[in-house]
């Protein structure tokens, strides 16, 4: 168990900082809290709690449940530490970067590219033709460029990260 909750701390550093590492330890520790008690606690606005808690929360870092005030009507919401493993997330969030680099991959094969020299745009086919193969930023002419090196390192970093087994 202390494990998991290390893990869980390190991911939310590594990906969101300081206060991600501070909101995630505090909720370990205190178990379920508010946003304005976490700024309290950990001394920061609650504006800069609320958007690291909703960027833990996008990552299913953290969830929370909510109860509606009944005499003013606003909700409150209870902040906790996820019960997911930190496998399952980090597995998520591999297949997440592997399908956007598949995306990138098929965009950069699908695609002839062109190329100003002097102030390195690059154009894809279509906007190089409709601007008679000159750059719209300083009106050099393009040449054709050569995309095979970022394709081939494209392909060979979805090839790691699908062999990249967690545990």
């Amino acid at each position: 168990m202390i494990r998991r909750k290390e893990v869980l701390v390190e991911i939310g550093e590594l990906v969101f900082g300081e206060v991600a590492k501070a909101i995630l330890e505090l909720l370990l520790d205190k178990g379920e809290m508010t946003d304005e008690d976490i700024a309290k606690a950990i001394g920061i606005s609650v504006n800069d709690v609320r958007r690291t808690l909703h960027k833990l929360f996008e990552m299913q870092l953290v969830r929370y449940r909510r109860m509606r005030d009944p005499k003013v009507g606003w909700y409150t919401y209870f902040w906790r530490v996820t019960d997911e493993r930190p496998e399952i997330i980090l597995e998520q969030r591999k297949k997440k970067v592997i399908d956007k680099l598949k995306e990138l991959l098929r965009y950069e094969t699908e695609n002839t590219f062109f190329i100003c020299n002097k102030c390195n745009t690059r154009y894809t086919y279509s906007e190089a033709l409709s601007n008679a193969f000159q750059c719209e930023k300083c009106g050099y002419y393009l040449e054709e460029y050569d995309n095979s090196s970022l394709v081939n390192a494209l392909k060979e970093l979805i090839k790691y990260l699908d062999s990249l087994k967690i545990e």
